[in-house]
């Protein structure tokens, strides 16, 4: 009988071969094929209605395996062909969508990000970022005097995601990040609709037996922003809104953006800030129970080096505690 149930987070699905930005990372599509074909074997797959039943009626499912839910963050054009293989094998997933890729047409803040250093290599990027910052005034010059090399390249890139997404407010980062990707981005042809899916694609997500939840409206975190009453519903609870009034459907779930602890409430905080969502998802890998709140369902980040074997070794351990 299922009474426990996993959850993975995907970002990136990103191509086998002939991948026009090879420096973004993501799980490989013919990855996550096996991801799928293994979790077929070893797991109940379940569905967010599923998810709902456990928690409504406290009882269990009516299979041995434990559960496991697929869901997926940032809303990310290439994340439409995972849609159609879990569509083809007769599984729904959810798919977390921050609204301004979807209402203000802009790509989500870490997705620019990812962009303009996979665009244009971590060098030519800080360079730039240097003259963003400086004309927003943003005081950070010591970092941009430390040489970078690509034994640093990656701490050098945690350093920037941490003065961008909570050393400073989440507004001024907001500006900066749109100036990256109207110069470093949109000049280079690439704009919202290849990073981010489309309003059309989003439909046939909807077709196609999935589900879609609310991922902020901007991408920031909510709970290292100290977010006014205003800023916290354009964030929070107006993007519940915008898709049940786009796409005619309920929306009863959020993913909060970048998942750690920091970044989220608990359950009894959310829950005095709106009643708006059913279930809030984190990125703390844990097994949840009916005993887990639902406004505090851990998941695995899968990583872009897990082939279906580490996967299964990830999720087997995590059984077992």
């Amino acid at each position: 009988m299922t009474s426990a149930f996993q959850s993975l987070c995907y970002h990136y699905i990103r191509q086998e071969s002939n991948d026009p930005f090879p420096r973004i990372f993501g799980t490989k599509i013919n990855n996550f094929i096996d991801h799928v074909k293994m979790i077929q074997k070893k797991y109940n797959i379940i569905s967010l209605d599923e998810i709902d039943s456990i928690y409504e009626n406290k009882n269990q499912l009516t299979n041995e395996k434990n559960g496991l839910f697929f869901t997926f963050d940032d809303g990310l054009a290439d994340q439409f062909e995972a849609a159609k293989i879990l569509y083809e094998n007769g599984i729904s997933g959810v798919f977390f969508i921050p609204t301004c890729t979807l209402i203000d047409k802009l790509p989500a803040n870490p997705i620019i990000l990812h962009y303009a250093i996979a665009i244009h290599g971590l060098d030519k990027f800080l360079t730039e970022l240097k003259t963003y910052f400086e004309k927003h005034n943003v005081s950070e010059k010591s970092f941009f005097t430390q040489q970078t090399s690509k034994t640093k390249k990656f701490q050098t890139i945690d350093k920037i995601k941490d003065i961008l997404y909570y050393k400073i407010n989440h507004t001024l980062s907001r500006k900066i990040l749109l100036d990256v990707y109207e110069n470093l981005i949109l000049s280079e042809k690439i704009s919202n609709s290849d990073m981010h899916f489309s309003i059309n694609q989003v439909k046939k997500l909807l077709d196609m037996d999935h589900k879609i939840g609310t991922h902020s409206h901007s991408h920031i975190s909510i709970g290292s922003s100290k977010l006014s009453k205003p800023e916290f519903q354009i964030e929070m609870i107006k993007p519940k809104e915008l898709l049940e009034k786009t796409f005619q459907t309920e929306v009863i779930s959020m993913s909060y953006p970048f998942g750690e602890r920091k970044d989220c409430y608990d359950s009894g905080k959310l829950l005095a800030e709106t009643k708006s969502y059913k279930f809030a998802f984190t990125i703390e890998h844990k097994l949840n129970t009916i005993n887990t709140s639902p406004l505090e369902i851990g998941r695995y980040m899968v990583h872009s080096s897990d082939d279906g074997s580490k996967l299964n070794k990830i999720l087997e351990m995590k059984d077992r505690i």
